[in-house]
């Protein structure tokens, strides 16, 4: 009998401990894959100090499309989808702003990858060391792509990976370039 009884509580505890996974699973899918901001929201504020110390910000955006990227320069997939923004920077330099933006690495450690790596497209300092927060709760490689207006029109994640056509298709929708 005590066998019986005790197989009975650790059923009820195992059916316990399932719907409460099945509570975390069902919370990780509402919240949209970490996503915080999506395609059609406006961009959180930001000031970002570029290479040359010059402070960028949302406000002085204002009236231009740019694509801002969060990433580490040891994150595999961010390694795959840097040679496709520098296309991007390359192709669109004289008219969309490319802001590289690490989620939380110190600036030698990226200056030494980009100089391993021959990338010439620049990368900024967030001013607010939990920039990445207001976008996402998670993930890196992270890139969205801002009309002139603020708003996201195009999101990318690891997701899969943007290759350039992708990203070059949402850009010239939004300036014109071929």
């Amino acid at each position: 009998m005590r066998a019986l009884a005790s197989i009975q509580k650790m059923w009820w505890l195992c059916l316990a401990v399932c719907l409460l996974a099945s509570c975390v699973i069902d919370d990780d899918e509402d919240d949209n894959g970490g996503n915080i901001v999506n395609v059609g929201d406006s961009v959180p504020d930001f000031v970002l100090t570029g290479p040359d110390g010059v402070e960028v910000s949302l406000a002085s955006l204002k009236g231009q499309v740019f694509v801002l990227s969060f990433f580490d320069t040891t994150c595999p997939d961010c390694q795959k989808e840097f040679p496709v923004l520098q296309q991007i920077y390359d192709k669109y330099r004289d008219v969309v702003k490319v802001f590289n933006v690490p989620r939380n690495q110190p600036a030698n450690q990226i200056a030494a990858y980009w100089k391993q790596e021959g990338l010439t497209m620049p990368y900024y300092k967030a001013s607010d060391k939990d920039l990445y927060y207001k976008f996402a709760k998670s993930g890196i490689p992270r890139t969205y792509i801002v009309d002139v207006d603020g708003k996201v029109r195009g999101m990318f994640t690891d997701s899969p990976l943007p290759d350039f056509g992708t990203i070059d298709s949402v850009l010239k929708a939004l300036v014109g370039k071929g």
